[in-house]
């Protein structure tokens, strides 16, 4: 039996490739069954059926760019993941996030949550850690979370922070009480938070 889809979780990326796939074949599908239906009724592709075909392939082409977009990220190395899963302790962990903003796309392997710091990791050569923490930190301020955001490059010093980060007990952060989830902490609201910006 194949796990729930979730954000954040070990694997999701892998497992959302394959649904938008699926999903953008059978949204096109549909369109192409009405358009062969009409054609074989009228002998013509020349009728109303038609027009209503190609308005249907709409929905199916924004699929189609979801699924490409989702093809270029993959899910973490189950052995990375099990070291963090070891490090991390109480901590909340949100992994397999690629943060979105207008200019481009930030992919983050895993990030941790500590009091009013969040560390994270990325294995994307391309990404500048500066310029993604700050992305992240300004879109956490976006929904009244001051965080302090680090992204490092090399995993056996995110291991390392992160082993360090759990050890330590964070300074008390004031939390307005929340109605609707009273169970929940300031650094689970956090990663929430993080959940809801990735893609």
């Amino acid at each position: 039996m194949q796990k729930k889809l979730e954000k954040g979780t070990f694997g999701y990326l892998n497992r959302n490739k394959i649904y938008v796939w699926k999903r953008a074949a059978l949204m096109l599908s549909v369109p192409v069954v009405i358009f062969l239906a009409a054609w074989l009724v009228c002998k013509t592709r020349e009728n109303v059926m038609t027009v209503v075909a190609v308005v249907g392939c709409l929905p199916g082409c924004n699929q189609v760019v979801r699924a490409i977009l989702a093809s270029r990220y993959s899910s973490i190395n189950q052995a990375f993941w099990e070291q963090t899963e070891a490090a991390k302790g109480r901590l909340p962990v949100v992994y397999e996030n690629v943060f979105t903003s207008y200019e481009k796309n930030y992919y983050v392997d895993v990030i941790a949550v500590c009091g009013k710091e969040a560390l994270g990791y990325s294995s994307d050569p391309k990404l500048n850690p500066e310029e993604a923490a700050a992305h992240i930190q300004k879109m956490l301020k976006s929904g009244s979370y001051q965080q302090q955001v680090r992204i490092v490059k090399d995993p056996e010093i995110f291991i390392r922070q992160l082993k360090k980060l759990a050890d330590t007990d964070p300074e008390p952060v004031f939390i307005r009480g929340n109605d609707r989830r009273p169970d929940v902490t300031r650094e689970e609201m956090v990663a929430d938070v993080m959940k809801a910006f990735t893609l």
